[in-house]
């Protein structure tokens, strides 16, 4: 631990025999490496680390106290490694869909856009069959109404995955912004449902066109 990591862990300590510290250092788990301490040392390889130790101090004398690691164990998953790399997934995950800045309005552009292409995927499904029937080809139309219609669900599926992770997100945010930024990003999520909903709809007229 460091100094402050001592001072901090004294603070707690001091009022609460039993309090513990936990230190985490996210390159261990994402690199899976403990970087040497001495410049030109190798770095050492790790194996399935969680990214953190957990500490209590010796005594609480002052932040010159000695510490020891505590042992612990991790409940919920089937071993280690499936922890670790479901932790590394979700760190890619937050990193790709939980902007630093503009929060709401990057959400409301990722939603904008997944219905800009989910229409243009509907408005390309009429066009190809209007072709087919002007070329002759009526007997294609099942097949690729078939097709286009997996094709659209697959992307309505990954869509909603996105959303999934927003909708998860959004509960991270600092309490302070919650009252101003989660009202705008169900806004946009809103809008995503709204254009799901009347998906079906569009896909029987579709249907019945042709």
């Amino acid at each position: 631990m460091s100094h402050i990591d001592i001072r901090t862990t004294l603070s707690y300590q001091q009022n609460n025999p039993l309090a513990i510290s936990l230190v985490f250092n996210p390159q261990r788990l994402i690199r899976q490496i403990e970087v040497a301490e001495k410049k030109g040392d190798p770095d050492k390889p790790l194996k399935n680390d969680p990214g953190f130790k957990i500490f209590r101090l010796d005594n609480v004398s002052g932040i010159e106290a000695s510490y020891h690691s505590v042992d612990y164990e991790i409940e919920g998953y089937e071993s280690m490694e499936q922890l670790i790399n479901l932790t590394q997934k979700f760190i890619v995950d937050v990193t790709n869909l939980f902007p630093k800045e503009k929060v709401p309005q990057t959400y409301e552009k990722i939603i904008d856009e997944r219905i800009q292409q989910l229409n243009s995927l509907l408005l390309g499904t009429e066009e190809y069959l209007t072709t087919l029937t002007r070329r002759g080809e009526t007997q294609r139309i099942p097949e690729v109404l078939e097709n286009q219609h997996q094709e659209i669900n697959r992307y309505v599926e990954e869509t909603n995955k996105r959303i999934d992770f927003i909708k998860m997100f959004k509960e991270f945010l600092e309490f302070k912004e919650r009252e101003a930024i989660i009202p705008q990003i169900e806004k946009s999520i809103s809008k995503w449902d709204e254009a799901v909903a009347g998906l079906s709809k569009k896909l029987k007229e579709i249907s019945k066109k042709f």
